[in-house]
């Protein structure tokens, strides 16, 4: 009998931890993410947005660049990168669109895909790391697949790809420790994450382009190669960055220092269950709350404490032995913060001057997600310094903690992600309105006057959405950079109403005289004659 179970003792820790993070992932990202339907719109905007570009894009033939559909800003047409829509998804799915189903939209997919994938990264983090422990790699997967900044981003679909940034980590110990592997596929990894988000993509070479700082500090001559390899990354990344047409859009929006992390934020327990009795923190600027959003989560906050506590040598160590990811780390904590500093309420710093990127990283809140990983594989990695009963228990009691912890998250996911849009009198009046006709043009456009914030919010993106589940162009778009080559004075109504034109104005802009309107729960419709 023993002899029978004695290939359990030999496949490695790291199979068996790989093969119940795929198992724990998916098993949350199905629950959480329902896969009942896969033509269903978000009931968000940020959703709506990502989901209307994903349709929109499936629907329209192939265009050069090759990420353009025409029926955005038609008929000039607009990138879905610029919608948010995890352009890699769709290209990758796009050659079988003649087999998918009418309407289908692959970002339910995709979120239980990056639910499985949260904790086999950090499984995969930590292996690279050095880790063989079987409870510290379970541990790590549960801890970062219930991280509140990870599971808080869930209505941003392509910043839902955080386990790229633990698979930045993975390459960034597989290089200090001389994987040649990891030299070659470096460009490609980049380029993956670029096609995500670009966001992502800076993020992640920043954690591997550490690896060259931290071996000059250690005068190890392997950092030239490891700098060529991030050179190459880079190089490709710009190439394919200019093929597919990122650059004909503005490369910054401004609004560096309002969406920044509040300094307390890592440590103060918003959306906690555990210390739910503990105050909200309030902040000093609102915008804040939620790119800025960046706790820890019980479980980790108490592994991080023991470990300070008990390993302040060894942590020191561990900072001095990884110089470059601990500046690059540092620089990334500072950056989240942004040039306006507040503590809660209260204001510490403003510093008139903008760091390099400041118009790229405007959402500085974002910065703070690599330091968040990096103290957790620095907090796992710690434990082993702990007496070994003692570690294990405690890895085992902070992972649960950090579940525990995260509940009204999970929560908040499963049931946003469970709701649908009510059908009422008005929009089966518009749906039959936009079916008619041949295109739509929304006044004013973006840019130009269309307030997608303000109290025609939910109408305009109304529109935004039935036009996109019809197919049918739209003139204007909610994106994330317009174009350079953008004017207001030629995105004005046309003297006569175009034919097959659905004109739709909202807000207090009035159709010209020769239209033929109504009014429909405050928009002004204007059909084709």
């Amino acid at each position: 009998m023993a002899k029978r179970y004695e290939w359990v003792r030999v496949v490695p820790s790291i199979v068996w931890a790989l093969v119940l993070a795929v198992l724990m992932g998916l098993g949350v990202g199905v629950h959480l993410v329902p896969l009942d339907s896969l033509s269903r719109f978000p009931v968000f905007q940020d959703g709506i947005q990502a989901v209307a570009g994903q349709r929109y894009f499936l629907g329209d033939a192939w265009q050069w660049p090759l990420l353009d559909t025409h029926s955005l800003l038609a008929p000039q047409g607009a990138s879905v990168a610029m919608t948010d829509s995890t352009p890699l998804l769709l290209l990758l799915f796009k050659p079988f669109v003649a087999l998918l189903p009418a309407g289908f939209v692959p970002y339910r997919l995709w979120l239980v895909f990056c639910f499985l994938m949260q904790p086999v990264s950090m499984v995969l983090a930590l292996s690279a790391a050095g880790e063989r422990r079987f409870t510290a790699l379970m541990s790590g997967a549960i801890l970062a697949l219930c991280m509140p900044f990870f599971l808080g981003r869930i209505i941003h679909l392509s910043l839902m790809g955080q386990f790229l940034l633990l698979l930045a980590f993975a390459f960034y110990f597989s290089l200090v420790r001389g994987k040649k592997w990891a030299l070659g596929l470096t460009p490609i990894f980049l380029v993956i994450c670029l096609l995500i988000h670009p966001i992502l993509m800076l993020l992640a070479s920043g954690t591997i382009a550490a690896v060259a700082l931290t071996l000059l500090c250690r005068r190890a001559k392997a950092w030239r190669e490891v700098a060529c390899s991030c050179g190459a990354g880079i190089a490709l990344v710009l190439i394919v960055s200019e093929v597919l047409g990122y650059f004909r859009y503005a490369q910054g929006a401004g609004g560096y220092g309002l969406f920044s992390m509040n300094l307390l934020s890592p440590f103060w327990p918003m959306h906690s269950d555990l210390l739910a009795f503990i105050p909200a923190l309030h902040y000093g600027m609102e915008t804040q709350s939620f790119e800025g959003y960046s706790y820890l989560g019980a479980g980790l906050l108490l592994l991080l404490l023991c470990d300070v506590v008990f390993c302040r040598r060894e942590l020191l160590s561990v900072m001095w032995r990884h110089a470059g990811l601990s500046i690059f780390l540092g620089i990334m904590a500072l950056y989240a913060v942004s040039n306006t500093g507040y503590a809660g309420p209260y204001q510490l710093w403003h510093i008139a001057l903008s760091p390099p990127l400041a118009d790229v990283f405007r959402a500085s809140g974002r910065c703070f997600w690599p330091v968040g990983y990096g103290l957790l594989i620095a907090a796992i990695r710690l434990s082993r310094f702990i007496p070994r009963r003692v570690g294990g228990s405690l890895l085992i009691i902070c992972a649960l903690l950090q579940f525990l912890d995260t509940r009204s998250l999970r929560a908040q996911a499963h049931d946003l992600w469970k709701a649908d849009f009510p059908v009422t009198g008005v929009t089966r009046s518009l749906t039959g309105l936009i079916g008619d006709a041949q295109q739509v043009a929304l006044y004013p456009v973006a840019g130009c006057g269309l307030d997608l914030y303000g109290p025609d919010a939910d109408r305009i993106m109304t529109v935004f959405r039935l036009s996109a589940e019809q197919n049918r162009p739209i003139n204007t778009f909610y994106l994330s950079r317009p174009p350079k080559d953008f004017a207001c004075g030629r995105e004005k109504p046309q003297a006569d109403q175009a034919e097959g034109t659905l004109e739709i104005y909202v807000g207090g802009l009035q159709p010209a005289a020769n239209r033929h309107c109504q009014d429909l729960d405050g928009l002004k419709i204007c059909p084709p004659s």
